[in-house]
């Protein structure tokens, strides 16, 4: 399979295949409205749009739609994320099964980077644990293959490279990546700490003579916590021209869950990026 490097790429594989079945939560915005129709209309996807009396209820009902087998992929549209969240977490009636984690991914076209970026998490897990950030590199691992990405180089980010019990988290990044020496993550290459220039920049990478097989080359950026990813992820959508794509991982089904206020462009992205979840 041929690397997936831009949306349009990602686009071209879901023509000709049956529609993914999606449902939108309050997908009335103007933005999410384009993008459902330009969907429709290259025919990868057949939305379903949940309007109730209450953004709640028609989270809960967009849910019970993929558990009745009803619906592929979710799709929200103008409402709160922890509304989404919720409905999905419910123990009784969600869609984490369980042993599960709930993580967020984005994918990233930057101008200056060559080749697709993906960045986890950014809007879900606050200070992820061993075992969540685990997840949450296999999750990103599960959607690089998606894109056709075989080997994925995945880039544990930190301040610094050098380990420290001053950074917990830069000890929790030397289990990680004996345990990817033992085969945990299968096919993959990870190393770090390693700081975010280096991680896409090989020309710094050789200037502070670090020797590092993802530097300059990475495909999956994990950040140490939210917080830096929240303000990686606003910076880059803020003053840079990326395209992005954005959805959650680990749930029963792919869902798209885009920022009330992200462009048409994401949220058409987005919703190919869940639908080829589906189909590739």
């Amino acid at each position: 399979m041929e690397t997936i490097s831009n949306f349009g790429m990602l686009r071209e594989r879901l023509l000709g295949k049956d529609p993914v079945q999606v449902v939108a939560v309050e997908a009335n915005d103007e933005h999410s409205q384009w993008a459902i129709h330009r969907a429709e209309e290259e025919g990868w996807a057949k939305v379903t749009n949940i309007q109730s009396d209450s953004v709640e209820e028609s989270a809960q009902r967009a849910v019970r739609m993929v558990r009745e087998g009803k619906a592929q992929a979710i799709m929200k549209g103008i409402v709160n994320t922890d509304v989404v969240l919720r409905a999905v977490l419910n123990k009784e009636e969600g869609l984490l099964p369980k042993g599960n984690v709930i993580t967020h991914i984005a994918a990233m076209k930057i101008p200056c980077y060559h080749k697709l970026l993906f960045v986890t998490d950014v809007a879900v897990i606050p200070y992820p644990t061993l075992e969540q950030r685990k997840a949450m590199i296999n999750y990103a691992i599960t959607l690089c293959k998606v894109y056709g990405i075989e080997q994925p180089k995945v880039a544990l980010l930190h301040c610094t490279e050098k380990v420290s019990p001053k950074f917990p988290i830069t000890e929790d990044y030397v289990t990680i990546i004996e345990e990817c020496r033992n085969g945990l993550f299968g096919n993959t290459i990870i190393d770090g700490p390693i700081d975010l220039k280096c991680a896409i920049d090989k020309e710094a990478a050789l200037i502070k003579k670090l020797d590092s097989p993802v530097a300059g080359d990475s495909d999956v950026l994990v950040m140490p916590d939210i917080q830096a990813g929240n303000v990686f992820y606003k910076t880059i959508t803020t003053v840079t021209d990326a395209e992005l794509a954005v959805g959650l991982q680990g749930a029963a089904c792919p869902i798209s869950i885009t920022s009330r206020s992200d462009s048409a462009l994401t949220k058409f992205n987005s919703l190919a990026m869940a639908c080829s979840q589906v189909r590739l």
